[in-house]
Formats: structure tokens, sequence, C-alpha cells
């Protein structure tokens, strides 16, 4: 199996060199001096105390240099998708199947719209990683479980199951899911209160903890993220406002998502993708959505960058 990677940051570098270590053959797109570094060196993954450094079969920041792929991995942020599809044209082929691994919810929706319904996947990546050097990926978080399901939500598709294979034979956490439509707006209602706090006010998640107003923020953004899941038929589960503030509760005071990292770098905004975009799909479905589109007001002026 033929794997282009679209975006080799954090998840699509952790992929990247997971799977050239365990024997793939896997195309990627860099930029700069990161792709240079991996084309002199190598890519080289930090995952706790083991450090690989492989060498991809190509390198480039040309999408037509990349190859027909069986697999086309677009791992990059919400507001770049658009550029990123029509630079990899060249290596999605008639059988080549699109997966994305990025924050929000429509990625799947405008890969289909680019590439056809039959070719889209839905992915979810519970991991963070971040490029910590030019060509080098570490690992922080101790988890990174990786979701593939058709835009049904199931798994049982022979390609389908074919790229959880090969994920899995690449040491990669692939798990059985019934759902994994489910598994995206979960996330999603997570990343909606975490970003829209920590980013919004400037604070990181113990911060949020502390002031009242802010935890109560909190839970008012998933409430309304998952308020719109079900308005949309995802059929979340009653405690899903549970599971996003249980994760809030445990996170290491220090957190903070990396939309208020990107802003306090003076980097462009994912926001019309998570709050932004739980505000829009509210109004599409008729339920109000007050809070994240307050939050996504806020954060407006500076969604192509100039931190705050």
């Amino acid at each position: 199996m033929r794997f282009a990677i679209i975006g080799t940051g954090g998840i699509g570098g952790y992929l990247a060199a997971k799977l050239v270590a365990a024997g793939a053959d896997v195309a990627v797109l860099a930029r700069g001096a990161h792709l240079t570094a991996i084309r002199d060196r190598g890519l080289t993954l930090r995952d706790g105390e083991e450090t690989i450094t492989v060498r991809p079969t190509v390198a480039t920041d040309d999408g037509g240099e990349l190859g027909t792929a069986d697999v086309a991995v677009f791992a990059v942020k919400g507001q770049d998708l658009a550029a990123a599809i029509e630079t990899a044209r060249p290596a999605v082929g008639a059988q080549t199947l699109a997966l994305p691994f990025l924050n929000g919810v429509e990625a799947h929706s405008m890969l289909a719209d680019a590439f056809g319904a039959d070719r889209a996947l839905i992915g979810i990546a519970h991991i963070s990683a971040l490029i910590v050097g030019p060509g080098l990926i570490r690992k922080a978080s101790p988890f990174a479980d990786f979701h593939v399901g058709g835009l049904d939500g199931r798994q049982d598709a022979p390609r389908v199951k074919a790229i959880i294979a090969a994920l899995r034979a690449a040491g990669v956490n692939a798990p059985d899911r019934n759902d994994v439509r489910v598994d995206l707006w979960q996330k999603f209602a997570f990343l909606t209160a975490l970003s829209g706090t920590t980013a919004a006010a400037r604070v990181n998640i113990g911060t949020v903890r502390e002031t009242p107003e802010l935890w109560a923020l909190y839970r008012q953004l998933a409430e309304e993220t998952a308020a719109v899941a079900r308005a949309r038929g995802v059929a979340l589960a009653e405690d899903a406002v549970g599971k996003a503030i249980y994760l809030g509760e445990r996170l290491p005071a220090e957190v903070r998502a990396s939309l208020a990292h990107d802003l306090a770098a003076g980097k462009r905004l994912e926001i019309d993708w998570l709050s932004g975009a739980v505000a829009r799909l509210g109004r599409e479905a008729g339920v109000e959505m007050s809070s994240n589109a307050t939050v996504a007001a806020l954060l407006a002026p500076w969604r192509e960058g100039g931190g705050a």
C-alpha cells in the first residue's frame, strides 16, 4: 500500500515515520527548512525514549512529484485544506482514498466534494505531536490513537480494513470503533471547549478550571457542539458533554489548545473550523449557538494571523 502524506507536521510526520520504519512506500509533502532537512538527513521521530530516523520514498513540495497513492493522508490545518486538495490532486488517482487527520468535522465532506463520496474517509487523530526542529518530530502525548472509517461511520469496507491493518502493522494504534462519526463529534465537543476558552481568554486550562465564568463557558461550548451534532443526526451518547468535561478536568494545568498557541505565535487561526463551524452549522440546523458564535467573533480579527 502506497501512502502520500500531505502535510508533514506533527501528525503527518508521526504517521510517515512509523509507516516508513515498517517498510511502507511513503511520499511526503513538506516545505522550507523542514523539507530540506528530510531530504538531507531523513525524517526523525522522538517517541518517548525511542528515536527513529527514516527516509521517505519521496520528499517534495511539489504535488506533481508525489506519484499516485493508494491512500492520500491530509494532515494540514483546516484553513489550509482547500489549497492542499489542489496541491495533492496529482497523487489522487482513480482508486486513491482520501483520509483526513485534522481538526474540525468538515474535512471529509470537502474531500468527498473534491474526489467523490466513494473515495473520502473519516479520520480522527488523538495525539499531541509537533515539529521541534527541521526534520524532527516529537510525540508529546502518552497516547496516539487513529480512528479510521467510511462516511457511514463503519469500518467493515475491505479498503478501510486494509488501511487499518497497514497502520497496525506499523505500530500505530488504530482501534475498532462502532461509529467513527460519533468519535469525530465527541472529540469536537472537547476541542471547541478547550480551544474556545484557552484561546479567547489567552490562558491555560488550569486557569479556565479555576475561573468559574470560564469553566461555565467551557461547558456551554461543549453543550452547544453536542446539540449541533444531534441536530445533524449524530448519535452522541447522553454523557458526551460529561466526557468533554472529564477530559478538561484531567489535563495538566499548563495545557493550551493549538489554537491558543497559534494565536500567541501570530499564525493563521483555525477558528472558522472550530467554534466558527459550530456557529455556522448550528444556524443551518436551527440551533442556538451564541457562545461559540461569540468566541468566533472575538478571534475573527486574527484569523489571518498577526497575534493578539
